[in-house]
């Protein structure tokens, strides 16, 4: 007897399409097939270096799954057949299902360079295993150089940065740090919070190859420059996971993704695709945007899950935002949507604003910061199309409020005249909440070019 629905991925893509499926289809069997038996949580795993005393506490463990009646099985599937609906796992099982959904992930990208195969050169791996064999290391190194300046490269700095003996340096190709996510004045600020910690941070510069003997010993940029290391951490982004599904005839398309319809289905009957192994939209311009993150991937599955036995709910994808946050130091980052760098790249016209005040009210109340918010809008029609935010802790929920009216397609009037709830130890004055003032101030700025009638 076969398996109703098997999901093939126990990261969080594939942990929610399980449990959305068990709970709108509590009478199929559900089996969840993950390559990893010792998984982490992966937005945490900077944190596990340091911040987490024990490692444990990242653990990603079965327990929702098993206490919703969801089979786990440990292994890796090496080949479907989308005709006679079987997976078969490297210990050589078959499984049949009825309905299959492939969550698989990202593979971890390498540089193509000599020496990335040397001892002391490590990727994220998402396995409590890897993570401690690299927290081991980390507690070992005095000279580090992370390769690659996005999210991940920029908080293991800023992590590894506790350890007041150990040299840091971070290398990144692009002009600025976190450049597809932020305007230049946050990449400024981000930079500048990482260099008040000695991290010595090289724009715009190339690794051309890792060098010592069997062990890492320096780097070698492109100019000619060596940089002394005994450990690097290479963090220059992934790839879709998606060699299953191209072996089993499934379509893939340019950027390696596995093509999905807006309910996840792909072209091949009674197969779905979630999360990062999944093609992701732009929400704006609907092409295909390398964007993965889980809070994407968990908006897929539920989706993918409610409807794996019929449309049950239209429509509720648009297309990735790419929301993101991050905490650097003591200081919080985030955005959503569009920047203006991608407006102007995409032919967008556009308003911005730009307002901030302290986040409590009065100022001088314990724990107060300073709290910024740059919106972004269509100019004409005024909708929102991005928003960046830094401040305090409150800036990861304020995002998300910038997020949903990215979805909505709130306009600047709308939020010029939202309706807040505020108090002096929660929030910003409402008087001169950064959010309604910077849609205010962009209103002013569209009113601006409205001509009078002759």
């Amino acid at each position: 007897m076969g398996i109703h629905v098997i999901i093939v991925g126990g990261g969080p893509a594939g942990i929610i399409t399980a449990l959305t499926a068990k709970s709108v289809y509590p009478e199929k069997s559900v089996c969840v097939v993950k390559e990893i038996g010792d998984g982490v949580i992966p937005c945490a795993i900077p944190y596990m270096m340091h911040t987490l005393s024990d490692t444990k506490h990242n653990a990603m463990g079965n327990v929702p799954l098993e206490n919703a009646g969801i089979d786990v099985k440990v292994g890796k599937v090496v080949s479907l057949d989308a005709k006679a609906h079987t997976v078969t796992l490297e210990a050589g099982d078959v499984l049949a299902y009825e309905k299959l959904v492939l969550a698989t992930g990202t593979d971890v990208c390498m540089l193509p360079i000599p020496g990335v195969d040397k001892q002391g050169v490590f990727t994220i791996k998402k396995s409590m295993w890897a993570m401690n064999a690299l927290r081991e290391k980390v507690h070992q190194a005095r000279k580090v150089v992370i390769i690659g300046g996005g999210f991940i490269g920029a908080e293991f700095a800023d992590e590894l940065s506790q350890d007041s003996d150990v040299d840091i340096h971070l290398i990144e190709i692009m002009p600025k740090l976190l450049l597809s996510a932020f305007d230049d004045e946050f990449c400024d600020d981000i930079a500048g919070l990482l260099e008040k910690k000695r991290i010595d941070i090289r724009t715009g510069s190339r690794v051309v190859s890792i060098d010592g003997s069997e062990r890492v010993e320096s780097v070698c940029l492109e100019n000619g420059e060596k940089i002394p290391a005994d450990m690097v951490l290479v963090s220059v982004g992934a790839k879709p996971s998606s060699h299953l599904a191209e072996k089993a005839g499934l379509r893939i398309i340019d950027n390696g993704s596995i093509w999905v319809d807006d309910y996840m289905r792909t072209d091949t009957e009674d197969i779905f695709a979630v999360g990062d192994c999944a093609l992701k939209r732009d929400f704006f311009t609907r092409k295909a945007a390398p964007v993965w993150l889980a809070s994407t991937a968990t908006a897929e599955a539920r989706n993918a899950g409610t409807n794996i036995y019929g449309i049950r709910v239209l429509h509720q994808i648009q297309g990735t935002i790419a929301a993101f946050s991050t905490r650097i130091g003591k200081k919080s980052f985030a955005s959503a949507g569009m920047t203006c760098r991608t407006c102007e790249k995409e032919g967008f016209r556009y308003v911005t604003a730009t307002a901030a005040a302290p986040d409590r009210h009065p100022g001088m109340l314990p724990g107060a910061s300073e709290l910024k918010v740059k919106l972004i809008f269509a100019d004409g029609s005024g909708v929102i199309l991005g928003g960046q935010v830094s401040g305090g802790p409150s800036v990861g929920e304020l995002i998300n409020t910038i997020a949903l009216g990215i979805q909505k397609k709130v306009t600047v009037r709308e939020l010029d005249m939202m309706q807040i709830a505020t108090h002096p130890l929660l929030t910003s004055a409402p008087t001169v909440h950064p959010l309604i003032n910077a849609a205010h101030q962009a209103l002013a700025k569209l009113r601006a070019t409205i001509r009078p009638a002759a």
